[in-house]
């Protein structure tokens, strides 16, 4: 029963009480007893009402937040010109009929309707008619593609959804709802995840649904692209059939040559309206009732039209319904009589769609020939309909050509009448003309646009619209509404954390609909106006100059409002080509702004995409010091890096958590997608340009996935596993196919499809490797054996006819890949396993890689080595892989870096990727050689530019080696790192200046820092087993080591008063100092495995200690008896942190979630934990005006809980959104409890391998990652002691 259902029935019962108790008190039965009673179930009403209202406002918010992802679905339906392109009553009945009864009939095997016709048939008024027919009985979605808008003929999935995301049927709404909330990101994905996420998936799980589903897609030959029509084809034609039988599908299209090859084969019903015998009938009765219309509303002649007249009608319309709608709303929109007259005497100039469509243009540019400023307006008006990438308004028209001569000086308001009575008037019967000017101008059929824009058609006339000049004109109308009235807070925010979702709806006002269409249509405009041989004009190159250098930034706060921010890395990147293309200009620094333009939107396209501040706060402040970019919009960055800038941008595009150790990873055919395989046993499919998830996880193997490889067409995904098994799936649907495949009889460790797909190979620890059939899964022949050793890696040659292996038996071995027999002997040479083998495009080098950290380069055909072993690496060489072309080889290593090698000298090129975490398990090329993908024990999946490798990071100024560990003091004006040198460094927090020399002193490395309560003193512990006491101001060792650890010091805390210091050690023990006497009072135990935290509750009464497997509280007022307290058992803890008012612990957990502990006393958990990517966990508290506090639970990645001190804390997560995004995110409360909102991403927090601090006081975030130290001030957005 859902919240709905529970509300009705509690309704139902208060009113039914109510209703007894009045009827006794209205008949004077105990009234007085009664009246008490009465109210409160008036007031249990109210307030059940209050819950409902409340509860549905809540349910309707968050559907049209979904729905919202999907964009607006009525450019598919045309909106609301879907009543007027219904056939007329009593046309086309027989057919009608028959659609019905195909509709009504699931045991039907005709699965998908097929209409054909040339243009003017009536196709898309079948469709239309069909819907509106069926709107009220079945879940109904029509999408009618446009010529000329590819933007939004992309969307035709989105759309879809988004029509049956608000149909009446609850049962179909409900499954779209959960398909977005399960794929919230489903709008920027390609059109085949949308199609299988939004539709395939959705309507799957409806096998029983009693109502019918009816998709309709019209007009598929006005696809800008053909292509993209045959492919959306053959997505309807692979999963048609599988979908439930109530699901139907119907088609309209032209007969266009590439449509026809692809829809005539598959033996769908098809009706070819070309040949139609029974159109006359239909036409004349139309063409009758409207001209009946006509003459009644204009007061005419009963005879009028006469039945000859009706007849001739129908004879000029060559049977297109599209002639005759157009005629009739000719002769409407003026004199019917004497428009009649004209189109019957000279029926040769009207017969037909391209006479009649002449006729009528001619006439409207006759009207304006006298008058020049009106006819370069009309011009540009329609001009704008036809080349316009999205549809285009009224006001979004008035807006851009208000600077015209005709309309100079005209307000707004009244430009809209002028241009809908005056200037298109003459057009009505061409143009969908609205009431409302914020409704799109349509052109009533492709046909007319198809007309428009071809010079021989037009006669060279005056209609005739050239593409290339308008898209010329609108690119200069868009950039100069941008650069007038683009803006820094265009918006007007006042709050860094406000959301673009939140908005969108409220602040539209705040910016002209024309300014929004330019800046989602500038670009198309720009790059389509100007090809390699036209200039461009000064004004127009000035304008862009403007723009990319002073109103970028604008520019992305719209795209951000509506929800446009994955346009604009497409937009920019279609500039930055445009720009690289043209010769014949100096276009140097636009094209490295662009370059920088482009990589800022994708690698910080969450923030951007979040909300127009972030964009200040977030990701410009995180912009690369030396490019073009920073140098124009760097000082509107609102958060400050004190130090630990980037400076260039990083061969590392995007990086994404996966959740479990990546073990392979490899690119599909189309270099699209990616599939990642993880240790454990799941498989991840991601988009290769923006690493969001695709589909569902596929599941099913029960151990870690060693193995993936995609077949040659990129249909099909095989899998090997360490549970003995390879299986195959349907990387498009993730679908399982077949029964796993058995006949090893130990782990999988390599599979690898034949160049055809026709044949699988594995390799497996049971030392053989096994050819199977990919079509049905059937072994083929008898393994092949040799080795004397687990089999780690397989791969075909180019051709098919060999297959290499390596093993780790240190040898090499080459196979026929049909008589199954080895070719010649071994290949040996390594000292160590070999991990990796892999063929050249050219069929005649072998690379290797091999656990004695180098690589070799064969002869394929003599196994002879070719040149010295590449050296380089510092740890196994897990994996190699050749580029496309064969001329670079690319090589993982357990020592966290990639590394490239020129293979005709053997040299390293460039310097190591680095960035993992952990050991790199798998690299792989994309097909076009441009990126590199890696996985990692880290647990991500990395994206790298393969032209731009950076050096090793450098030890940061102030150490000689990498920061690991950073501690802010109590007034957060100090800040302390420990390194790698084994020294201790402070830094002004304010200017990032190091402050004296380094504290040295210790003899290995320090693991933890630590400031007394009051600044002054600064404790460390090291790996040399000892503590050492610092004064701060001084930086001076205070006394004595502190002895008596018998292993590192790994954790360090002071107690509130400062007079005690915990310290837990990988000697499995916490000890307990009396800070004045410089002595130890007592030693905790208890713990099995090291102690990675120690923590005191605020009021100085207990402590926290956490191991590898418990988290252990002690109450510190009995000591002297070890008292343990609260032995809580969570799994694999790792950090510990109270909460002020020391009534709840929070621990971190090494599987990356959060685990609160209500009751100290008896170590009881609150709820479920809490899922996060986390590395370190605090509480901290802000005062509010007056007494009033907010606490904050802090962790890594800086999502942050909060809740009122007078509440329980019963938290959620605030960023649910970004669990699995590399960037960090910060939050800050709203005073509302369990609520909050983002306002900063770092790349750096929350990194697998960052430690952080924060300081409340000062406003100060300390980060190290990567042995790189970063400070961050954001006073600015967060200021001191307010919310």
């Amino acid at each position: 029963m859902d919240k709905n259902d529970e509300l009705a029935k509690d309704l139902g019962a208060q009113t039914s009480r109510l209703m007894k108790l009045l009827q006794r008190f209205n008949t004077g039965l105990e009234a007085a007893d009664h009246e008490s009673l009465i109210a409160e179930r008036i007031n249990d009403l109210h307030g059940l009402l209050l819950t409902s209202n409340s509860e549905n406002a809540d349910s309707h918010k968050e559907e049209h937040q979904l729905l919202d992802r999907l964009g607006d679905g009525k450019y598919g339906a045309r909106g609301n010109t879907l009543d007027d392109i219904l056939c007329y009553p009593g046309t086309r009945v027989a057919f009608l009929r028959q659609i019905d009864c195909w509709i009504q009939n699931p045991s039907s095997n005709d699965r998908v309707l097929w209409i054909r016709g040339m243009a003017g048939r009536g196709k898309s008024t079948i469709a239309s008619t069909v819907v509106h027919n069926w709107k009220a009985t079945a879940s109904c979605a029509i999408f009618h593609f446009r010529r000329g808008q590819t933007a939004l003929n992309s969307r035709v999935a989105c759309a879809l959804a988004r029509q049956l995301g608000t149909t009446w049927d609850s049962v179909v709404k409900a499954a779209v709802l959960d398909a977005l909330r399960r794929n919230r990101d489903i709008a920027d994905k390609l059109l085949e995840e949308q199609f299988e996420t939004l539709l395939v998936s959705t309507l799957s799980k409806l096998s029983n649904h009693p109502r019918p589903i009816l998709i309709v897609i019209d007009a598929l030959d006005e696809s800008d692209d053909l292509k993209d029509s045959v492919d959306l084809v053959q997505l309807i034609r692979r999963h048609s059939t599988s979908l439930p039988a109530n699901v139907r599908f119907l088609l309209t299209c032209r007969p266009e040559g590439p449509l026809l090859s692809a829809l005539e084969p598959y033996g769908w019903w098809t009706e070819d309206l070309d040949s139609a015998t029974d159109v006359s009938n239909d036409l004349e009765m139309f063409i009758h009732r409207k001209c009946e219309d006509i003459r009644d509303s204009q007061n005419l002649p009963g005879s009028w039209p006469s039945p000859e007249d009706i007849k001739r009608l129908v004879e000029m319309s060559q049977g297109l319904f599209q002639w005759a709608r157009t005629a009739i709303n000719h002769i409407r929109n003026g004199s019917p009589m004497d428009r009649l007259r004209m189109l019957l005497k000279h029926p040769e100039k009207w017969r037909g769609l391209d006479e009649l469509y002449l006729q009528i243009l001619e006439k409207a540019f006759h009207n304006v020939e006298l008058d020049d400023e009106r006819q370069e307006l009309l011009r540009t008006v329609v001009g704008s309909l036809v080349v316009a990438p999205v549809p285009i308004s009224l006001e979004v028209i008035a807006g851009l050509c208000a600077d015209q001569e005709l309309l100079e000086g005209t307000e707004q308001p009244d430009v809209i009448p002028f241009l809908r009575t005056e200037l298109l008037a003459d057009l009505a019967s061409l143009l969908f003309i609205p009431t409302s000017p914020n409704e799109p101008v349509l052109l009533m059929h492709a046909s007319i646009r198809d007309l428009l824009i071809s010079k021989s058609r037009c006669k060279g006339q005056l209609y005739y619209i050239d593409s290339g000049e308008h898209h010329r004109q609108l690119a200069g109308l868009c950039l100069a509404q941008m650069v007038k009235f683009l803006k820094t807070n265009i918006y007007d925010l006042s709050k860094v954390w406000e959301s673009s979702s939140e908005i969108r709806d409220t602040l539209h006002s705040k910016v002209s609909k024309a300014v929004q269409y330019g800046c989602i249509a500038w670009s198309a405009h720009f790059t389509k106006g100007h090809s390699a041989n036209v200039d461009l004009s000064p004004i127009l190159i000035a304008s862009f100059k403007v723009l990319s250098e002073t109103k970028l930034m604008a520019w992305l706060e719209v795209m951000s409002v509506v929800g446009a921010t994955p346009d604009a890395i497409r937009m920019a990147k279609d500039v930055l080509r445009w720009l690289s293309n043209q010769k014949h200009m100096d276009l140097k620094s636009l094209i490295v702004l662009w370059n920088d333009a482009q990589r800022f939107i994708a690698m910080f396209a969450d923030p951007i995409a979040f909300g127009p501040l972030q964009i200040y706060s977030s990701a410009l402040p995180s912009c690369p010091r030396m490019t073009l970019l920073w140098k124009y919009y760097g000082n509107q960055a609102a958060v400050r890096v004190v130090k630990g800038e980037a400076t260039t941008w990083p061969s590392n595009l995007w990086t994404r958590h996966v959740g479990a150790k990546v073990t392979t990873v490899v690119f599909s055919p189309d270099g699209r997608r990616i599939a990642v395989g993880t240790s454990a046993g799941s498989i991840h499919l991601k988009d290769a340009s923006t690493g969001s998830t695709i589909g569902k996880t596929l599941e099913g193997h029960r151990s870690c996935v060693k193995s993936i490889c995609f077949s040659p067409n990129g249909k099909v995904l095989a899998s090997g596993s360490d549970d003995g098994t390879v299986r195959l799936w349907d990387s498009h649907t993730g679908d399982s196919i077949g029964s796993p495949l058995n006949g090893h009889q130990s782990w999988i460790e390599s599979v690898c499809f034949s160049p055809k797909g026709q044949v699988l190979a594995s390799g497996s620890d049971d030392e053989t490797i096994q050819l199977w059939n990919a079509d049905n899964g059937a072994p083929i022949g008898q393994p092949l054996r040799g080795h004397a050793g687990a089999v780690t890696s397989v791969c075909f040659s180019p051709d098919g006819e060999t297959l290499v292996s390596g093993s780790i038996d240190k040898t090499i071995r080459v196979w026929n890949a049909h008589t199954r027999q080895a070719i010649s002997q071994p290949f040996q040479g390594h000292r160590g396993w070999i991990h990796s083998v892999s063929y050249s495009p050219n069929d005649h080098v072998l690379a290797s890689g091999s656990y004695d950290e180098t690589i070799r380069l064969w002869n394929a055909d003599t196994g002879d080595l070719i040149n010295q072993p590449l050296k380089g690496h510092d740890g196994w060489v897990t994996l190699v892989c050749f580029s496309c072309d064969g001329k670079v080889l690319l090589s993982g290593s357990d020592d966290k870096t990639i590394r490239f090698w020129d293979t005709r000298t053997g040299d390293a090129l460039g310097q190591p990727l680095v960035g993992h975490a952990g050991p790199v398990n798998s690299v792989c090329f994309s097909p076009d050689g441009e990126t590199v993908a890696s996985g990692s024990d880290d647990g991500t999946i990395r994206i790298w530019d393969s032209h731009v490798t950076t050096s090793v990071s450098q030890p940061v100024e102030g150490h000689s080696g990498w920061v690991d560990s950073v501690c802010i003091s109590p007034d957060g004006k100090i800040l302390a790192s420990t390194c790698t040198d084994k020294d201790i460094q402070l830094w002004d927090t304010q200017t990032g200046e190091t402050i004296g020399q380094p504290l040295k002193g210790h003899r290995s490395l320090v693991k933890s820092v630590c400031f007394s309560p009051d600044g002054k003193i600064l404790a460390s512990g090291s790996s040399d087993m000892t503590i050492r006491l610092w004064d701060t101001p001084t930086g001076n060792v205070a006394g004595q080591p502190l002895e008596g650890h018998s292993s590192a010091v790994i954790s360090l805390a002071f107690s509130p008063s400062g007079d005690t210091l915990a310290s837990g050690s990988s000697d499995e023990t916490v000890r307990l100092w009396h800070i004045p006497t410089r002595t130890a009072v007592g030693v905790l135990t208890g713990h099995y495995s090291c102690v990675t935290s120690v923590s005191f509750s605020p009021d100085g009464q207990s402590l926290a200690s956490t191991s590898i497997y418990r988290t252990i509280t002690f109450s510190l007022d009995q000591v002297e008896d070890t008292l343990k307290v609260g032995n809580s058992h969570v799994a694999a803890p790792n950090r510990t942190s109270f909460s002020p008012d020391s009534k709840t612990v929070a621990t971190r957990l090494r599987n990356r979630m959060i685990q609160l502990q209500r009751n100290i006393q008896c170590g009881a958990t609150i709820g479920q934990p809490l899922e996060a990517h986390v590395g370190w966990v605090n509480f901290s508290s802000l005062p509010l005006d007056g007494d009033e506090q907010v606490t904050f639970l802090i962790y890594s990645n800086m999502d942050i809980f909060a809740w009122d001190n007078a509440s329980p804390p019963s938290c959620i997560m605030l960023a649910d959104a970004l669990q699995a995004s590399p960037s960090s995110l910060l939050c800050k409360s709203s005073w509302e409890p369990f609520t909050g909102h983002p306002f900063l991403w770092h790349p750096s927090i929350g990194q697998h391998d960052s430690v952080a601090a924060f300081n409340v006081l000062s406003r100060t975030i300390a980060v190290a990652h990567l042995g790189k130290l970063v400070i961050l001030d954001i006073s600015r957005i967060f200021p001191p002691y307010t919310l």
